[in-house]
């Protein structure tokens, strides 16, 4: 009996880490040629020592790197937010990194916000 259940633990243990492993990695995206992904992103900075251009570019520089593909400058709207873009389009996995190093705290004194995420054909 004791071994019948230790090895029911032992496969429900095997299947929560599989499952766990699936959800938590990272797999690079399907690139699908002549598509685009644009970005607005507004900065929020604290003391920082430069505009708002100046740390767009810097979180720029550093997020466009979690990304394959060509990135554009940020260049900035008439809204005060920031509009960049990837081509090939970035995919599901792509987009999760990307809007996380954006919006955590990757640089010191500067905070992103997504806008928003639109991808063409």
């Amino acid at each position: 009996m004791k071994a019948i259940a230790f090895a029911v633990m032992i496969a429900v243990g095997g299947v929560g880490v599989s499952s766990l492993a699936d959800l938590t990695q990272n797999r690079p995206d399907p690139v699908v040629d002549g598509t685009s992904t644009t970005i607005a992103f507004d900065v929020g900075t604290r003391r920082y020592n430069g505009t708002d251009l100046q740390a767009a570019q810097a979180l720029w520089a550093v997020c466009a790197a979690t990304v394959s593909g060509d990135t554009t400058a940020p260049a900035a709207g008439p809204d005060g937010a920031f509009t960049v873009s990837v081509s090939p389009a970035i995919g599901t996995n792509g987009r999760k990194r990307l809007l996380g190093c954006l919006q955590d705290s990757t640089l010191d004194r500067v905070q992103g916000h997504v806008v928003s995420v639109a991808s063409s054909d």
